[in-house]
């Protein structure tokens, strides 16, 4: 069984939707305009017509009243007033097509009269005697006669010697062909303006949408060359332009940058993992193939090939251990838990601890400023400050001293550790916080060095809003310098 198929705009795509939208809204808005005009020019020809009636109806009073026939009730005759009304050129001005009416004092016929033109029509021999209303003031109505409404005005014919005493009613009967024309006229203009207006509406929110979509319908090309041919299609944009549109493809470009950035990034850390990798698998492997000829009768071998294996194994073990420390500290942001931190008690500590553990070297530590805090987790900034100093001690070379200094600058906290040894030139300075960057291999390998420390160090400064920079003078000495948001303590 089929489902019936109805109409939802949910299916519908975004250009039918903005087209319907738009042109929905300006025919709505049209209607509504054409309904206000309409109404109110119908209100203004009923105010009209009721103006009419009325002076028709006060022309014949003042006719019969000119002409005599006010005096009492058998003046009021169809001899008597036919030819006031006929000879009477400014009362049959003001008939037009109206149908004028006489009754005696008990509301009975005595004669209605139209202008020439109109006694053939059916309104001017109708009997308009039921809806005579028998009142001492005039009253209008507006009742429907055969289908049309009309407006009716009656008012009383009062004698002349006392102006209290009706002799007969006068009755003018405007049937609204006039109104009824120009109101049938008005509508059918309204509604070939509203179709012109609906098709104009339907063009011009097609051509809207047409135009604000366009770079939506690239951004979905883009999209698809992406996931066709990789990260370096980008959105061109003809025109720079400040609406949300442009700032949709601005963001879409950046982003794209961001992700291919991450995605070599990830690539070059994968191969880079493989290859620092493959290099203690492989010692291993040969240790343990030597040791299945040879090892099994030859203590030498034995012990050689158990602590090469051991050494490669507690590398690899450092060197995943330094790859989850780089993971976590790219996730920073999003998991971290703030706590306020004095940054020179974690940088006294530092410098403590490694003067116990390098007693050959000189630690000396300046603070320009005491008790800065930061919000950062304690083993953080511990972890930071340790992979600084460990790097410093590593490549001091000859130059057996170390200086920390910590210092306020603006609204940051800024830590600097510099070492006097082998120095960095200004080619590689910028690269030295890549993944397994090393400037001299052979020589970081040799004091254990994997190139992920400065990478770790970076994530984390970055995931606490802080920065870091290297200085260095070649065969001179290096300074690593941290910056983090301070946070101002209030005495209590």
């Amino acid at each position: 069984m089929t489902t019936p198929n109805t109409f939802s705009l949910k299916s519908r795509s975004l250009k039918f939707k903005w087209t319907f939208g738009a042109s929905a809204a300006i025919f709505l808005t049209f209607f509504l305009f054409s309904f206000a005009i309409y109404q109110g020019i119908g209100s203004m020809l009923l105010d009209e017509k009721d103006s009419t009636v009325k002076s028709a109806a006060l022309a014949a009073s003042v006719a019969i009243s000119n002409a005599g026939l006010t005096n009492s009730a058998s003046d009021i005759t169809n001899t008597n007033i036919g030819p006031v009304v006929t000879q009477n050129l400014e009362l049959r001005s003001r008939l037009e097509d109206q149908v004028l009416v006489f009754y005696d004092k008990d509301g009975k016929l005595i004669e209605q009269y139209t202008a020439g033109r109109y006694n053939d029509n059916a309104y001017a021999k109708y009997d308009y005697s039921s809806y005579l209303v028998k009142q001492p003031t005039g009253t209008i109505s507006k009742p429907t006669v055969q289908g049309q409404q009309m407006v009716m005005y009656e008012m009383p014919i009062t004698s002349s010697e006392d102006n209290a005493t009706i002799i007969g009613y006068i009755q003018v009967v405007n049937p609204m062909t006039s109104y009824n024309s120009m109101m049938g006229k008005l509508l059918a203009t309204m509604f070939l303006l509203g179709a012109v207006a609906l098709f104009i509406s339907g063009m011009l929110g097609y051509l809207l949408a047409q135009n604000f979509l366009n770079p939506l319908t690239k951004m979905a090309k883009t999209m698809n060359d992406i996931r066709n041919n990789g990260f370096q299609k980008r959105i061109e944009p003809t025109v720079i332009t400040k609406d949300e549109i442009g700032e949709l493809t601005l963001v879409f470009n950046d982003m794209m940058t961001q992700i291919e950035r991450s995605f070599e990034q990830q690539k070059q850390f994968v191969e880079d993992a493989s290859h620092e990798l493959r290099t203690p698998v492989q010692i291993m492997e040969g240790h343990l193939k030597l040791l299945n000829r040879w090892g099994k009768s030859d203590p030498d071998v034995l012990d050689e090939s158990l602590n090469a294996s051991l050494t490669e194994l507690e590398r690899m073990k450092k060197l995943v251990q330094e790859m989850l420390d780089l993971s976590r500290a790219e996730q920073i942001s999003q998991t971290k838990e703030l706590q306020l931190v004095c940054v020179n008690d974690v940088l006294e500590q530092v410098r403590r601890n490694f003067e116990v553990m390098h007693e050959d070297f000189a630690f000396t530590l300046t603070e320009d400023n005491k008790n800065l805090h930061a919000m950062i987790q304690h083993n953080h900034l511990e972890q930071i400050l340790i992979i600084i100093a460990d790097n410093a001690v590593k490549y001091s070379g000859d130059g057996k001293q170390v200086d920390m200094h910590i210092y306020k600058e603006a609204n940051q906290i800024k830590v600097s550790i510099k070492d006097y040894g082998v120095g960095i030139s200004p080619d590689e300075i910028d690269k030295i916080f890549n993944r397994f960057y090393r400037v001299d291999k052979a020589r970081s390998r040799e004091v254990g060095g994997n190139g992920l420390g400065l990478a770790i160090a970076k994530e984390l400064v970055s995931g606490y809003l802080g920065t870091i920079q290297a200085e260095s003078e070649d065969s001179v000495s290096t300074t690593i310098t941290i910056s983090l948001p301070l946070i101002e303590q209030k005495d209590e």
